[in-house]
């Protein structure tokens, strides 16, 4: 997450101890980032503003052990300035009490603080292992030097840029790229501040870790990277399949396309990422504790009530118990009021987000922030055939669509169906010029395979496909007018479907290219 004056970077560790049959975490690396406006002097270290976490999930039983992630470092920078490129590094020592020692030693240092911030890191390391492995021969139980053996090597391995990945489950290979290098200069670009300039956003659904993943990154960093401010998730994200180790691979896939080094991506909770284990109630632990959003509180996550089996991430129960945290969120962001919503949390009337979202709506100042957008991942209007019956969708529908005409939400993006569709402005099922445009767009690589329920669109469709694998772009040029882009990166097939009509082919779908106006000053 990233706005005009503040930046929320996270970053894994991979340091964790195996035994036997179950892993078990050991003390965590404590990380900070060392960052300023140029390369070569980087002035500012700020150390991690929590402790480092880390979940734990009952794989299934054919894989023989549990599933232990590695430590997640969460660190927010303050005091930006808008409209800036900042440069920074990962920092890594053993005890935040050696990060706080390090940064006093460079404020003092008067020289290149880049350079006295290496030569420091270096010094201690050499020092550091010849301590440890002296400690580990003379001190320590066989079992207890094996284990500060591996602490030593991961030390080394973390500080080496040419170490591979061990971890590939299907469906994608991480192990075909090196680790990115740990002391890798990268850099961000602040946004102008709220209510000023333009901003361009990348919408992708469902994303996966497929090959026609890899190929939507890949369009969006090899033609619009220098352009965007940002990324929306709208959901469904790794698709771990029970599989925590999928959850590693996915980052990784964002390693090897390197995108979210430098601009910021927002996400909303999908059904496959609830994660309810086959054998245990833990539900969206990989989503809570892997990201961080502007957040209003800590999490409150509760567990599963329902019975202990493989849960139909299809057809989710409803409600689950999971409120603020990455849940649900809002912030501002050059001239767009954005707000995130999980579909999967109680929407009723009374609820905690439902409270919270009605006195987020009171607070959007249209004067500063004229463009309203909302992000969750089931759809309300949908032409396809798929997912027709979620109760997720009847509750947004019920509870939700009055509050999004009554507040004059702009536009609507959302998930769930590996397909792209876009509304006319619409509100309570009829098309009116003032009411919000919905669009889905979840064929970021997902298998594209959506049937449309009829063959004739509904009243409210401008475009409608389940063929074509993508993402979008929507650039708020000023408070009254914003350009819509579908962009096509692949296909499946070379023709739509209708439900239960094999006979009836259709064509895939065109360029979908629009100007919209502002439906708060219509």
């Amino acid at each position: 997450y990233r706005n005009a004056t503040s930046s929320l970077l996270s970053s894994t560790d991979d340091n964790i101890y195996e035994n036997n049959n179950n892993s078990t975490a050991v003390e965590p690396i404590h990380g900070a980032i060392l960052f300023g406006r140029s390369r070569d002097r980087m002035d500012r270290l700020v150390i991690e503003n929590e402790e480092p976490i880390y979940y734990t999930s009952v794989q299934p039983r054919k894989l023989k052990k549990n599933y232990t992630s590695p430590y997640q470092h969460h660190i927010t920078i303050t005091d930006l300035k808008p409209q800036m490129t900042y440069f920074y590094r990962i920092i890594l020592r053993n005890t935040r009490e050696e990060l706080k020692e390090l940064e006093c030693r460079i404020v003092q240092n008067s020289t290149s603080i880049e350079e006295e911030a290496t030569n420091i890191l270096e010094k201690e390391k050499e020092t550091e292992l010849n301590t440890a492995e002296e400690s580990g021969r003379r001190l320590l139980s066989p079992k207890a030097h094996h284990r500060q053996s591996r602490i030593i090597l991961k030390d080394i391995y973390l500080r080496s840029n040419s170490g591979h990945r061990r971890l590939a489950p299907p469906p994608y290979d991480s192990t075909q790229c090196a680790c990115p290098d740990p002391d890798k200069i990268r850099h961000f670009r602040t946004i102008s501040r709220a209510g000023h300039g333009k901003t361009v956003l990348a919408v992708i659904g469902d994303i996966g870790q497929f090959p026609h993943s890899e190929e939507t990154l890949d369009h969006l960093r090899l033609n619009h990277q220098h352009r965007i401010d940002a990324i929306i998730l709208t959901g469904d994200l790794a698709y771990p399949e029970l599989d925590h180790r999928r959850w590693d691979t996915f980052m990784d896939l964002f390693d090897d396309y390197p995108l979210i080094e430098y601009i910021p991506m927002h996400i909303t909770p999908g059904n496959h990422d609830i994660d309810k284990p086959e054998h245990g109630n833990n539900i969206f632990s990989a989503f809570e504790v892997r990201f961080r959003m502007p957040r209003i509180q800590e999490a409150q996550l509760g567990t599963y009530n329902g019975e202990e089996s493989e849960l139909n991430m299809d057809s989710p129960p409803y409600p689950l118990d999971y409120e603020y945290g990455n849940a649900y969120y809002a912030f501002q962001f050059g001239k767009t009021h954005q707000i995130y919503l999980n579909s999967y949390s109680s929407l009723d009337p009374g609820s905690k987000q439902y409270e919270w979202l009605l006195t987020e709506l009171e607070s959007v100042n249209r004067r500063v922030t004229p463009w309203l957008l909302l992000t969750y991942h089931v759809p309300i209007y949908n032409t396809f055939e798929v997912h027709q019956k979620d109760i997720q969708m009847f509750k947004m529908r019920e509870h939700i669509e009055p509050l999004m005409v009554k507040y004059k939400v702009n536009i609507v993006f959302n998930g769930h169906i590996h397909a792209y569709q876009r509304t006319k402005p619409v509100a309570m099922g009829n098309v009116t010029s003032t009411g919000p445009i919905h669009i889905v767009m979840g064929a970021g690589g997902r298998n594209a395979d959506a049937a449309f329920l009829q063959d004739q669109p509904e009243d409210w469709i401008v475009m409608r496909d389940g063929t074509i694998y993508g993402y979008g772009l929507l650039e708020i040029i000023n408070k009254t007018h914003a350009r819509w882009d579908w962009v096509h990166t692949g296909q499946k097939g070379d023709h739509n479907k209708v439900h239960h009509h094999p006979n009836i082919t259709l064509p895939m779908g065109g360029a979908d290219h629009a100007f919209f106006v502002n439906q708060y000053y219509l």
